[in-house]
Order: structure tokens, then sequence, then C-alpha cells
């Protein structure tokens, strides 16, 4: 996969290089036995690898009718059970990890990077009007932190920390730390340490 599609298996081989990639984030091991622990034991992992199953027989004319349906369904029920909500249509790069699961939702039109960490209750979400109407864009390495909101054409850089309760209605800049309603730029350390086992 080259850079720009990495966030949308077209490919078997490139299914099992984000599910691995995404499973690496949980503690830095992969394998099929490994994939098969966290998928049957580890609700976060278990949503993250359903989103890539799906957006991949979403668009694969060959398995679509035979697979898709039954596994959206099973997409869309752990959806509603552990209150997560992250569209098919979004563009996510490998290393995807929900840290904590609940009351988590992204737009449809949301693009991100790789080795993103979401944590529970982050909304990224659309502005409907105004100067920065439309949905934000993240880099890689971002760290959301728990009660955040991300709202609009903001950009926020790579390995940017977004602390929790904030809400973003500005571009954050690269290693930017941002705090507070509305978030402001409190140092440029960046999200070491709080994104791990990084690919």
């Amino acid at each position: 996969m080259n850079d720009q599609d990495l966030s949308l298996a077209k490919t078997l081989g490139e299914l099992r290089t984000l599910l691995f990639c995404d499973l690496f984030r949980q503690d830095g091991k992969g394998g099929w036995g490994h994939f098969m622990f966290h998928f049957f034991r580890n609700p976060g992992y278990r949503y993250v690898a359903l989103f890539r199953i799906c957006q991949f027989l979403r668009q694969s004319k060959l398995r679509k009718f035979t697979l898709y349906f039954p596994m959206l369904y099973w997409f869309q029920r752990v959806s509603t059970i552990y209150g997560v909500r992250v569209p098919l249509t979004c563009r996510i790069g490998p290393g995807f990890y929900l840290a904590h699961w609940g009351c988590i939702w992204v737009n449809p039109g949301v693009t991100v990077g790789k080795n993103l960490t979401l944590t529970q209750g982050v909304t990224l979400g659309r502005a409907s009007r105004g100067p920065t109407s439309g949905v934000p864009t993240l880099g890689d390495n971002v760290y959301v932190g728990p009660g955040a909101c991300v709202s609009g054409t903001v950009k926020i850089g790579n390995h940017a920390l977004i602390s929790a309760n904030s809400v973003v209605l500005q571009d954050v800049p690269e290693n930017g730390v941002v705090i507070g309603v509305p978030a402001r730029l409190f140092s440029t350390s960046g999200s070491e340490s709080y994104v791990t086992n990084t690919i």
C-alpha cells in the first residue's frame, strides 16, 4: 500500500496488514494467535477489526454479497453495544487504537493519519456553518483525550495531543498540546508516551 491508500484495504494482503498494524498498537505483538485473542477478548480491538473488515468487503465486488451484510450487521450491533460510531466512509490510517471505548462519535467525512488513539467520550464532528464549516483532518500519532471534541475544518498536526474535555475549534500545530474550552496551545511536548506501540 502506498501512503495515499494506507487507510483502505483493497486486497486480502492489505487487509491483513491493516489488521496487524492495529493489533500491534494493543501491546506491541502480532500474529494470528494474538489476533484471535484480542478479537474475542478485547472489545476495542474487535470494533476496529470489524471496521476494517467491513470497509474491505464494502468495496469488494466478489465478496460483498456473501459476507458483507452479515459482517455489517455484526459491526452495527457492536457499535450500538459499545457506544462507538465510526462510519465506514472514514479514512483512518493503520495503527487505529481505541484506548477506552464508549460515547465515541466520528463524522463520516473525517480523514486521519496513522497511529490514532481515541479515548472515551470523544467527538470528531462537523461544523455546519461559519468560516470553519466542515470536518477535521488529523495527522499521524494524534492522541485525543477523554471527553474531547474537535469540530470544523481544523487541521490537527502530527504528534498532537488534545487534552481531556477540550473543545478544539482551530488548527493544532505539530507536537502541539492543547487544553481548555476553547482549546489553547499549552505546550509543544507532543503526544510522546501517550501514543505507544506505533507502527
